[in-house]
């Protein structure tokens, strides 16, 4: 590979496969089959790896990551420059950001935050094998989906709609407004408005990722991501390397600055391949054809001079991770064991956190969960959003749901058709009948039959199951002027409700709702609806 058109190719690839990604995300608001969805955060090894050390046994829903891994054998670090959505998103980003801070220097080729990724990466091991599991907080592909799926794409949503519900209003405009907002509600909007609990943490996280690129280009790839760290240790042994004719190159330096990753020192002539993503850039960069990049044997050693042994092996370029590195991670992962698993006292029985169906025992899930925000994406009530810290730190970003925003649909199953762990098991619309997630009580001080002596028919109406699980007892009351009056008062029947919400969702009282869904309470005893 000699030609400086490869970078080319790999930026057209690279475009081409973020454009799939969020093709993918939209039509995620096609309920009728979403299990294409589920299949993007399995082709990470990082997230197959830590919910398997988790979970003490090798999950194998995660075959994929083993094909991309193992392409990382032969290619190097190729997947995150052709095909990480989160790296497409950086790139895209690099140029204006960069600008913002002090622009980076490539004239060494150092990054001296290099091993921070490999820490990290050794801190996300040590918690999994300590039953803390929260890799997809970090992992690009769990965090670029659940970035775009519940906070870019709900901001767009929702800004679109504002636009063309102004433009209705203008005479002239609206003839074409509405004929190009009919064509995105049909193809690409959600039916309806969506918002998520919580989104402001998930899109501050995301945009300090791209904040990073005020250090330099691809600041977060080349010194933080956990997944890149990984596909650098296999890109060490890796087959495609890169080659410089010293007889042709002059030193220009082109290629150093030209690279995203500071992967080139030497003044041009080595290359730390564990950091290099095959962007190809340096082959545009060199007018001396003086880069190639070829296929070696591992292990392989190429010729140096003495002079660039001499600056190869000076403490400035021979970055490694120390004794000390690996002692200060693994106190850092000691440390942060217990303030992931203790949870506040007013949580240990969870009663208002309620999981999607299917969800496994809470446990189980949350060691499952790769917080990829799938589930709350593909929900066809806006129900589901992220948790952060209300009922323990190793939960944070895990889904719940939150019956006054949206309820569990009866003849939905969406969330867990997309789940990528298997935190949620695949319930079928016939079992949904009978699927309890919650149980439904009744606040007797808000509800407007028991609190103002007045019939309300709202909850027991929406009840979906064939069996109403609300009844009414007709009573004889005294109301408030002193007056006799017969009043329906609701009752929930425990054994009957499914906890799907929507009695909570409907209800009309302003505010909190009177009739609230909590935590079933056989939850404990295994997985949700067993």
């Amino acid at each position: 590979m000699k030609s400086g058109r490869w970078s080319k190719i790999r930026a057209i690839c690279q475009l081409l496969i973020w454009v799939v990604f969020i093709l993918i995300i939209i039509a995620s608001r096609d309920t009728t089959d979403n299990t294409f969805f589920s299949y993007i955060p399995r082709i990470s090894p990082l997230l197959g790896l830590s919910v398997s050390l988790t979970a003490k046994a090798v999950e194998f829903i995660f075959w994929p990551a083993l094909i991309f891994l193992g392409l990382g054998l032969i290619f190097g670090r190729y997947f995150c420059g052709w095909i990480c959505p989160m790296g497409s998103t950086i790139d895209a980003a690099d140029k204006p950001l960069e600008k913002i801070g002090k622009k980076a220097s490539h004239s060494s080729g150092v990054n001296k935050y290099r091993n921070y990724k490999y820490a990290l990466l050794l801190i996300l091991i040590i918690l999994s094998l300590f039953g803390v599991q929260i890799a997809g907080i970090f992992d690009p592909l769990s965090l670029s989906i659940r970035a775009y799926g519940t906070v870019i794409f709900a901001y767009i949503d929702s800004l679109l709609k504002l636009i063309f519900n102004g433009l209705y209003y203008v005479p002239g405009l609206n003839i074409i407004s509405e004929f190009i907002y009919s064509f995105l509600q049909n193809n690409f909007l959600e039916v309806n408005d969506i918002q998520f609990y919580n989104h402001i943490p998930v899109f501050l996280f995301f945009i300090f990722i791209l904040f990073l690129s005020v250090k330099g280009r691809r600041f977060w790839c080349k010194s933080l991501c956990p997944l890149g760290a990984l596909y650098a240790l296999t890109a060490k042994i890796s087959l495609l390397k890169r080659h410089v004719d010293t007889d042709k190159c002059t030193s220009c330096l082109a290629c150093v600055n030209a690279c995203r990753t500071n992967a080139i020192y030497s003044k041009g002539t080595e290359t730390h391949e564990g950091e290099c993503i095959k962007c190809f850039e340096c082959l545009e960069a060199c007018k001396f054809d003086a880069i190639k990049f070829n296929f070696y044997a591992p292990f392989t050693k190429k010729k140096k001079s003495s002079d660039k042994d001499a600056e190869k092996n000076s403490p400035e370029n021979n970055i490694t991770f120390t004794r000390k590195n690996l002692l200060w991670s693994a106190a850092v992962s000691v440390l942060a064991v217990p303030v992931f698993k203790r949870k506040p006292v007013f949580a240990k029985n969870h009663s208002r956190l309620i999981r999607p169906p299917g969800a496994l025992d809470e446990q189980d899930f949350i060691n499952k969960c790769i917080r990829c925000g799938q589930c709350m994406k593909v929900c066809p009530t806006n129900g589901l959003h992220p948790q952060l810290f209300e009922y323990g730190a190793d939960g944070i970003f895990t889904p719940r749901l939150i019956p006054r925003i949206g309820w569990c649909e009866k003849n939905c199953n969406q969330c867990s058709s997309v789940c990528p762990s298997g935190a949620l098991e695949k319930v079928p619309i016939s079992k949904k009948e009978t699927t309890v997630i919650g149980t439904a009580y009744i606040l007797k001080d808000f509800c407007i039959p028991w609190s103002d002596f007045t019939d309300c028919l709202v909850c027991e109406e929406m009840c979906p199951t064939e069996k109403k699980a609300i009844i009414f007892k007709e009573q004889k009351l005294e109301n408030k002027k002193g007056e006799t009056v017969t009043v329906k008062l609701p009752y929930v029947l425990e054994d009957i409700c499914i906890g799907c919400g929507i009695c909570e969702n409907k209800c009309p009282v302003k505010g909190e709702a009177a009739i609230q869904v909590h935590r079933p309470r056989n939850v404990s005893a295994g997985p949700y609806g067993a």
